[in-house]
């Protein structure tokens, strides 16, 4: 599939395996990291207070329970501070391997576009400027 918009040029990321590939690093660093710990030490915190404040909550159903546990948790930014805390996100290097990763992907659609003299439309300029 030639790529003549973002939104292909994602799916193709994705079909690289590079998108999968990336999960799983930052979810391995994620959880081998201090972050984890101190995300589920903050949930435990919240959901203790909650139930505390909220007495009711022990006798609502399992599902009520966890609904109402949820929107209190929703409240706080307790996942975005965990996920800024992962060192792997603000590293150059990472961002340097994506743009690597879309460049080949633009390169070799680029190359089959050529193959059959098909590579016009502004989504082929914009290429032009990624690979400067």
């Amino acid at each position: 599939m030639p790529i003549i918009n973002p939104t292909q040029l994602v799916e193709e990321f994705k079909k690289s395996g590079e998108f999968d590939r990336l999960r799983r690093e930052l979810l391995n660093e994620f959880r081998n990291g201090e972050s984890i710990e101190q995300l589920m030490a903050r949930v435990e915190d919240i959901a203790r207070q909650k139930m505390e404040s909220e007495p009711k909550l022990q006798y609502m159903s399992e599902t009520l329970a966890s609904k109402e546990l949820m929107q209190e948790l929703d409240r706080y930014p307790i996942v975005d501070r965990a996920v800024s805390d992962v060192r792997m996100l603000s590293d150059p290097s990472f961002a340097a391997g994506i743009r690597t990763s879309v460049r080949k992907i633009l390169q070799e659609d680029r190359k089959r576009k050529e193959n059959s003299g098909e590579c016009t439309g502004r989504f082929a300029e914009h290429q032009s400027t990624i690979h400067a």
